[in-house]
């Protein structure tokens, strides 16, 4: 069995990644893997299983998976002409979409639950509602179509839909979720999105999530199969990145504020990991 870590990278300061209606009627070779993200798939056509949590599902019009977070999971089907996959799958960092849904708060607490619910359920039978899906993500699909740029308005009223879907069919989504432990990259990963802009201290890091010192890289590296300094370097960038596109600030002082208070070394990485310089990145946007 080959199990393999699928890292979904989040290109262009994007919040959502949004494959709508991904057909396939020829050969689906299914494998198990996981990511660092959640994972949303919604059945439009099929047949087929699911396997995640030691648990098989079928694959059936108006089905929606959601898996969590790093979980392993298997997608088969056995398709033909006559018997197409079809099925729309949207990635979200969970951290970015429960900030977008702060305001939310009967929503967000259901979001919570999906991602870090303790539940082993991750399959919800939607075709009573497979209209109402259907026109979401397609209303989404059209949106995209005419931005150029992601709009996080739009993202955000996707997830409202979506959830609010989900909820009517699963009212035992609503209430108050046994919350699962975190695996400690996704503790270190949580911590760094509130102290990346700052001088990261490993001592502090290890400290603050009850780990040695020594083994924080290593279990990171063992459960996402990067390196702790790769991710924080690519959150600083990200970032630096946005604030190129929206402020007006200077590239010294957006250095500063991602964690980078050498400008030299700053230029230097940011040309390295982005392929070219920051006022070219500016120029560009």
């Amino acid at each position: 069995m080959k199990k393999l870590f699928e890292p979904v990278i989040f290109e262009n300061r994007k919040v959502l990644i949004f494959d709508y209606k991904i057909y396939t009627d020829d050969h689906y070779k299914g494998y198990y893997h996981w990511h660092q993200c959640c994972e949303i798939m919604f059945v439009h056509a099929g047949t087929g299983n699911v396997v995640v949590n030691q648990q098989m599902y079928d694959i059936r019009k108006g089905m929606l998976f959601f898996f969590q977070p790093y979980q392993l999971h298997h997608i088969y089907s056995d398709v033909s002409s006559d018997c197409p996959f079809v099925r729309t799958i949207f990635y979200v960092e969970p951290h970015v979409i429960e900030k977008l849904l702060q305001n939310f708060t009967k929503r967000k607490a259901l979001f919570t639950t999906l991602w870090q619910g303790n539940d082993t359920i991750c399959t919800y039978d939607l075709n009573t509602s497979f209209e109402t899906m259907e026109w979401i993500l397609e209303s989404h699909e059209r949106s995209n179509r005419h931005n150029h740029e992601e709009d996080t308005e739009d993202i955000t009223m996707l997830l409202l839909q979506f959830l609010n879907c989900l909820n009517t069919k699963n009212s035992s989504l609503s209430q108050t979720p046994e919350l699962r432990n975190l695996r400690y990259s996704e503790k270190i990963m949580s911590w760094i999105e509130e102290h990346y802009h700052e001088e990261v201290n490993l001592g502090h890091l290890a400290e603050e999530i009850h780990l040695s010192k020594s083994y924080v890289s290593r279990v990171f590296h063992q459960e996402t199969g990067g390196k702790l300094v790769d991710y924080l370097t690519a959150r600083r960038i990200k970032q630096a990145c946005k604030l190129l596109g929206t402020s007006t600030l200077s590239v010294e002082q957006i250095g500063i504020n991602v964690g980078f208070p050498n400008a030299s070394y700053f230029n230097q990485l940011f040309k390295r990991v982005v392929g070219t310089t920051p006022h070219k990145y500016r120029k560009s946007t």
